[in-house]
């Protein structure tokens, strides 16, 4: 059983955790081998993350887990984003393989484009289960 609003936050609280390491004035001889880890553990459990909820259309909450999926991609783009493009103090020393930046910055931009269609979806269904037909409404109102 995965628990999604535990581990969303996790991952939220892991983006917010980077992006604070990076707008410091950190000595990369120390933090650099940890930033590379943690940016390539936050895109692949991304990834993840955006794969089962496309998988599991009937999840109860499903929309709820898009919406902070959905946000915790965006953080992480900017992440991305601000090293790539020396938005940090030290954003250079921390950019490391350039070519391994890019493409995640990518994976997570398409990523950011599939949540967006899924929570349009998602919105669009709950609205039409939650209709109730003028007939339907008539029929409760008489009992």
């Amino acid at each position: 059983m995965i628990h999604y609003q535990d581990d969303l936050f996790s991952l939220s609280v892991l983006v917010k955790s980077l992006d604070l390491i990076l707008s410091t004035e950190t000595d990369p001889e120390y933090f650099a081998e940890r930033v590379a880890a943690d940016v390539d553990f936050l895109d692949r459990s991304l990834r993840l993350f955006g794969s089962l909820l496309e998988q599991n259309t009937l999840l109860i909450e499903r929309a709820e887990y898009l919406k902070l999926l959905e946000r915790t991609v965006k953080a992480f783009s900017g992440v991305l984003d601000r090293i790539s493009g020396a938005g940090y103090p030290r954003a250079q020393a921390f950019a490391g393989d350039g070519q391994r930046l890019g493409a995640a910055a990518a994976e997570q931009r398409a990523l950011l484009g599939r949540l967006g269609g899924l929570l349009r979806s998602s919105l669009a269904g709950e609205a039409e289960t939650d209709l109730v037909s003028q007939d339907e409404l008539s029929e409760l109102l008489k009992e």
